[in-house]
């Protein structure tokens, strides 16, 4: 157990913002004079002493004093009043002439009252009250000079009389400057728990609260799980452990410890130790549950059990009551009134699972599967009921009955596929595929050919966010086509490998000369929806690669076939006139004819969702949206992604081609919105299991705003990461180069910036990109390799006239990208325009002239990016906007330009910086400020974020007294609290806010309304 303790010492608390609030809330009620009893309660292990930990630390830091008693699971020998033998033991200690005055806490001692032989009769009786009154005399001496906070833990375990101690102490909450905390667990409260009337009482009580901790949220436990790691586990097993976790910091602690897929000992023991205690048929009854997974259908666990009704019942009885299992609803789709039960925990049912001998778990998998393979619409073929087939494959699987599970998992596959669920196709198709060799005359049992559940398999992996499996299985699908010798299913399996290629950056020329080679087999053949589908991807394909005019012909030409056969066969070919129709809306876009491309994509739309193939419908969105994000229309182009992400979501699709590219491109327009907030949470992948290719592209996306948000650490591990991957993804290399650039210059590292400009731009200088058609992300690279020679001339890192050189060959890449490259609306964007003028901006510095006027056309250049996005339609300037503001300042400096004209760039971007709360862009602004001698303050607020107030009153007020000038002892003395309790709460505040240095804080909470512009020059800076 020591081991649980080391792997999360010094890790901060993760979560529970809201619950931390109401406990902050409680203790500066008492600080106020206004008690408050806090129950709070939860499972085991889910953070019940982190959080109290969390309280005591506030608690002391706000000059509390604090007194904490345990309960202990004694079993039968219950020790009376044990945990406040605890807390008046530490009272004697520290406050001894307490005892003196109230003379009965020491009953409370052990050998503290000598009580004499005999004891009249209403002595005996009126004993416990006066040891009752004597505690809340002494909490109420106490509170007479400091408030307190009473901590009484695990009070499921607590004796008779601290229950009655603790019901007295919370019906008499007055005037004291008191909080009363007590925790105890849900899990171990059965229906007759003794602790459960005392609960039903106390929450009645007017100043009594209730706190459920509930298990983390996904994100919230990844995070956690990130932090106990400390980068020993890869990010696919951050989110494994995760989800196994369900959101308990205790199993978290324990599934990181033990690094493997396996359940942990220690864990597995602790898990056992609630089961052990029930009865022998109801430890029986509870393996044959586990069998069944995490739930099981009460008359499935009859049958395969045996148990007599009464047995079962009794059995199903105590478990539930001691929170082993719970009522579970009926599932999805299922039965009505189903009576089902689950293991609360999954890893509870894995422990009970693990202690099954290998015979009798093979033997009640049998009986399970006998069970589901029963006639009449519950065999693998017949009319099942919804995932019977998943579950009865399963089965079949564990008792190695090879051709039931072949058939099972054909058949679950098919129910997949009917209701649209791409991992669960790929689970079974994959699954039925191992067992094809070993299964005689399998092609009989499974009612399909091998070739057709590749083909399957290869969908559900392209569909899910795994291209590389993808691949493999289409390449696997596409030789078993061949070896059949039909010229029309091979083409149609060549086609759609083609696009798998298409999915995956760097196979585009083998995708070219799959889709080739898909029209050669079928192009001599009648007109044929095979024939319009070849011609569509085909054009596809040379679209990809930059091939217009080819691209426009294969089109049109696929469009021909598709009336053709509508007209003559009466057959419609929606989705490869969808395809075609958005091929030739990309080569219009391309050819300068934005509006007519969106013409197209429009007629698209509709026929795609009409032929339900979801790759062309969710091409069609893409498409759109990045058409109007190519104009700088951000929040259309925003709208548009979102409502195919939704689609993509909807058809369990979103780590698909397409619903990946939606994701991503959503993230980045958030970006330049502003939207920073969701942009990062778009960016996180939680608890999902997703292949390398998704995370990296999702990795890199998110990586603007960690940097523009300060988080370095975060961000250089990330980029690390990316690295390693060794990227050939053209936006993971210019969004890495973007980042990383950043990152390194905002932390005084210009070399290292211009050096990862130049590796991002040799990484663009491949695939279809050359000097002559240059990749467009040259521009922005060029735009942030110039800062960066801009900033090492600046500090003396290179000569002036060197640095003058290099920035103009990074201009220069700039302008030939916008010269030479290939702008998908064909005139270069608002974006490309912008960074054009930022590298010609950059570059004023680098020569030593910084011009104002050039930074004034950055500022105009990037306008669309600004938004009406704060509270109250007040406009902002973008974040690109702001930090031309600062660079133009910073040029009017030099040529001597009003002053007044430089406090309000600097104002305006101070604002922006608060607003998203860009750390760094914020402490350049406030140092050119200081160094210009304008005070910041005179402008405006900014808008307030939306959300709870970080900062308790006594935190303000330590900080307010810091913001006018005093030094710590002097807050210490005002506020009548330690020097060192002040130091404790300047730390909380920096923290909070974000600040490095008390100074920061103060010019922090000034910005974001948390303190009252009063006297605000006054602070001095850090001693």
């Amino acid at each position: 157990m020591t081991g649980v303790a080391r792997l999360g010492a010094g890790i901060g608390l993760v979560g529970r913002r809201h619950e931390v609030s109401a406990l902050a809330g409680a203790l500066d009620r008492a600080a106020a004079g206004r008690p408050t009893g806090v129950l709070l309660s939860g499972d085991a292990g889910v953070g019940k002493s982190r959080l109290v930990t969390e309280a005591v630390e506030r608690a002391v830091a706000a000059g509390f004093t604090v007194l904490v008693g345990r309960c202990l699971d004694t079993a039968e020998s219950a020790l009376p009043y044990l945990p406040f033998t605890e807390i008046v033991g530490a009272l004697a200690a520290t406050h001894a002439k307490l005892l003196d005055e109230h003379e009965a806490l020491r009953h409370l001692l052990p050998g503290g009252w000598a009580r004499g032989g005999t004891t009249r009769g209403e002595d005996r009786d009126l004993g416990q009250l006066r040891v009752f009154d004597a505690v809340l005399s002494a909490l109420d001496d106490l509170t007479a000079s400091a408030p307190v906070l009473l901590v009484v833990e695990d009070l499921h375990w607590a004796d008779r009389s601290s229950r009655d101690l603790l019901v007295f102490l919370l019906s008499r909450l007055s005037g004291q400057g008191l909080v009363v905390l007590a925790t105890y667990r849900t899990d171990d409260l059965h229906r007759r728990h003794p602790l459960r009337p005392v609960l039903s009482e106390l929450v009645r009580l007017p100043a009594v609260e209730r706190i459920d901790l509930t298990p983390l949220p996904e994100h919230e436990a990844l995070e956690l799980v990130r932090l106990l790691a400390d980068g020993s586990l890869p990010a696919a097993m951050l989110r494994t452990v995760a989800r196994r976790s369900e959101g308990n910091a205790f199993f978290a602690e324990e599934l990181v410890s033990a690094s493997s897929d396996g359940l942990p000992h220690g864990l597995a023991e602790v898990l056992l130790a609630r089961v052990e205690g029930l009865s022998p048929a109801t430890q029986r009854m509870l393996r044959i549950a586990s069998v069944a997974g995490r739930r099981v259908r009460h008359d499935r666990l009859a049958a395969v059990s045996g148990l007599p009704v009464d047995e079962l019942e009794h059995a199903l009885r105590e478990a539930v009551a001691h929170h082993v299992l719970v009522a579970a609803a009926a599932e999805p789709g299922g039965v009505p009134g189903d009576d089902a039960y689950a293991f609360r925990h999954a890893l509870l049912r894995e422990a009970v699972y693990h202690e099954l001998l290998p015979g009798e778990r093979s033997r009640l998998h049998a009986a399970y599967a006998a069970l589901l393979a029963l006639p009449g619409g519950s065999g693998p073929r017949g009319a099942a009921e919804p995932g019977r087939a998943a579950e009865l494959a399963h089965h079949a699987m564990a008792c190695h009955d090879l051709p039931l599970a072949l058939a099972a998992s054909v058949q679950a596959a098919n129910e997949a596929n009917e209701r649209e669920a791409p991992a669960e196709i790929l689970l079974h198709t994959e699954r039925a595929i191992d067992l094809w060799p070993a299964v005689p005359d399998a092609e009989a049992v499974a009612g399909v050919d091998e070739g057709t559940l590749t083909r399957w398999a290869a969908w559900g992996a392209s569909a899910t966010g795994d291209p590389d499996r993808g691949i493999a299985l289409g390449r696997r699908a596409l030789e078993l086509a061949e070896e059949r010798g039909d010229p029309r299913l091979t083409s149609a399996i060549g086609r759609r490998y083609a696009l798998r290629l298409l999915d995956l950056a760097g196979h585009e020329q083998e995708a070219l000369t799959v889709a080739r080679r898909a029209l050669e087999l079928v192009v001599g053949l009648p007109p044929s929806d095979e024939l319009a589908w070849a011609h569509a991807v085909l054009a596809r394909v040379l679209g990809r690669l930059d091939h217009f005019a080819e691209s426009v012909a294969e089109a049109e030409a696929a469009l021909a076939v598709a009336r053709r056969v509508s007209a003559e066969q009466n057959v419609r070919v929606e989705g490869a006139t969808a395809d075609a129709l958005v091929t030739l809306a990309v080569c219009a876009e391309y050819d300068g004819d934005p509006e007519r491309a969106r013409q197209l994509l429009a007629e698209a739309k509709p026929l795609a969702r009409d032929s339900a193939n979801l790759t062309v419908e969710l091409r069609a969105y893409y498409a759109v949206g990045i058409s109007l994000l190519g104009e700088g229309r951000l929040a259309e182009a925003g709208d548009e992604f979102a409502a195919g992400e939704e689609r993509a979501a909807a058809t369990g699709t979103t780590w698909s081609g397409y619903g990946l590219e939606l994701r991503v491109a959503h993230v980045i327009a958030r970006y330049m919105r502003g939207e920073w907030d969701a942009a990062e949470a778009a960016a996180e992948i939680a608890g999902e299991s997703v292949s390398a290719t998704v995370a990296t592209r999702l990795a890199a996306a998110g990586l603007l705003t960690s940097v523009g948000r300060g988080r370095f650490a975060a961000t250089e591990r990330r980029l690390a990461e990316l690295r390693d991957s060794t990227p050939v993804d053209e936006q993971v290399i210019m969004l890495m180069g973007q980042a990383g650039a950043e990152a390194a210059m905002w932390q005084g590292r210009p070399e290292e910036a211009a050096q990862r400009v130049r590796h991002a731009l040799d990484g663009l200088n491949t695939g279809p990109y050359t000097d002559l058609n240059p990749h467009l992300g040259r521009i922005m690279l060029g735009a942030l390799g110039t800062a960066a020679y801009g900033d090492m001339a600046a500090a003396g890192l290179q000569p002036v006239a060197e640095a003058v050189t290099a920035a103009r060959e990074m201009v220069r890449a700039a302008e030939e990208a916008a010269e030479r490259g290939l702008p998908r609306a064909g005139a270069l964007g608002p974006e490309g325009r912008a960074w054009l003028c930022r590298a010609r901006a950059e570059l004023t510095r680098v020569a030593g002239t910084p011009d104002p006027a050039a930074w004034s056309e950055v500022v105009a250049a990037f306008a669309y990016e600004r938004q009406d996005r704060a509270p109250g339609g007040t406009a902002l300037p973008s974040y690109q906007q702001a930090y031309a503001m600062l660079r133009r300042a910073e040029a009017a400096l030099t040529s001597g330009a009003a002053h007044a004209q430089v406090a309000e760039d600097l104002r305006a971007a101070l604002g922006t910086a608060a607003w998203l709360r860009a750390e760094p862009l914020a402490g350049a602004v406030r140092e050119l400020a200081a160094r210009a001698g304008v005070r910041l303050e005179a402008a405006p607020p900014p808008p307030v974020p939306a959300g709870p107030d970080p900062l308790t009153p006594r935190e303000r007020s330590v900080l307010g007294l810091v913001a006018s000038g005093r030094t710590n002892r002097q807050i210490g003395a005002e506020l009548f609290i330690s020097e060192k309790t002040v130091s404790v709460h300047l730390s909380r505040v920096m923290a909070k806010l974000g600040a490095s240095s008390r100074t920061e804080a103060v010019t922090v909470a000034y910005e974001r309304g948390l303190l009252a512009p009063a006297n605000r020059e006054m602070v001095r800076s850090d001693p």
